[in-house]
């Protein structure tokens, strides 16, 4: 495929649906995140129908003028990352862009993405698929639309629910190996195990948060039953390429593309380590999502 065409496409159904107001499962973010990333395994692949799908879903929804600007805000003198993170717990998202505003006059936007990326975690919110989502995105443009990107990861951030943050939470080393397999947990804990092997500047606070959150799911596997396919260990990332390459259109949708992408991504930081682990919850996931 031709990788600068892939690129426009994709380019602008992000920037589109960045103006998109729906909820956080269906949301295009994720699917075009994925899109690309799938794509991306192996440019050879002709993915033509995935990009179809993915422009199709996009324009599926109806779009707003904007979530907020960040022109003519008014900016405090004196601002830092405690006071967007006091603006975002209070649900304010008119004070949250003020702060952003000043942030930007001496902050580089990227980090503020980072920030809230490790916001949405270290609090639980629904959002921080997306924000995850967009931190990615944002690294495929460029950082072409990066203050549309902090804009609305401010609005998920603040329209949805948040739980407590306390020091005292038990923490537990994320042991990826013994995660006992749930269809309510696992697509979080696929993006956590993503995020964790990803070289971020605020890793630390980051990994620590994850480490508090994975101790609410069931780590107690001591003995892993793996079941694999040969050509799944033979290709590796490439099998899940080929897998949604050759699979009928009529049996894609959002949820599918969004999982796939999740396990390609967990493979490619398990780097052989956590490769048949992976590829059995696929597999659980497929038997299951195929019946």
């Amino acid at each position: 495929m031709n990788a600068q065409l892939v690129k426009n496409q994709l380019s602008e159904c992000f920037y589109k649906s960045l103006f998109v107001n729906s909820e956080i499962s269906i949301h295009p973010i994720n699917i075009i995140s994925s899109v690309k990333s799938i794509i991306g395994i192996d440019l050879d692949i002709n993915h033509s129908s995935l990009i179809d799908y993915c422009i199709n879903y996009t324009n599926s929804f109806e779009y707003v003028d904007s979530f907020g600007v960040l022109d003519n805000l008014t900016a405090p003198p004196a601002v830092s990352f405690a006071s967007l993170e006091e603006s975002l717990i209070n649900k304010d998202m008119k004070e949250s862009l003020n702060n952003v505003a000043a942030l930007l006059k001496v902050s580089d936007g990227k980090h503020i993405i980072e920030f809230l990326l490790e916001f949405s975690i270290k609090y639980r919110s629904p959002a921080f698929q997306l924000v995850w989502s967009i931190y990615k995105m944002n690294l495929f443009v460029d950082h072409k639309n990066l203050n549309e990107s902090i804009i609305f990861c401010i609005k998920y951030i603040t329209k949805n629910d948040i739980s407590p943050f306390s020091n005292a939470d038990i923490k537990k080393k994320f042991k990826f190996d013994k995660y006992v397999f749930s269809d309510k947990s696992f697509k979080d804990v696929l993006i956590y195990y993503s995020i964790y092997n990803e070289q971020l500047i605020r890793y630390a606070k980051i990994k620590e948060y994850i480490d508090i959150n994975v101790s609410f799911f069931d780590f107690s596997d001591s003995k892993k039953h793996t079941k694999t396919k040969d050509e799944q260990l033979k290709y590796g990332r490439k099998w899940i390429s080929l897998f949604i390459k050759d699979l009928d259109e009529s049996k894609l949708n959002p949820d599918l593309i969004f999982v796939l992408d999740l396990f390609r991504s967990a493979l490619k930081f398990s780097d052989g380590k956590h490769d048949k682990i992976i590829w059995t919850m696929l597999n659980n996931y497929l038997k299951y999502y195929f019946k």
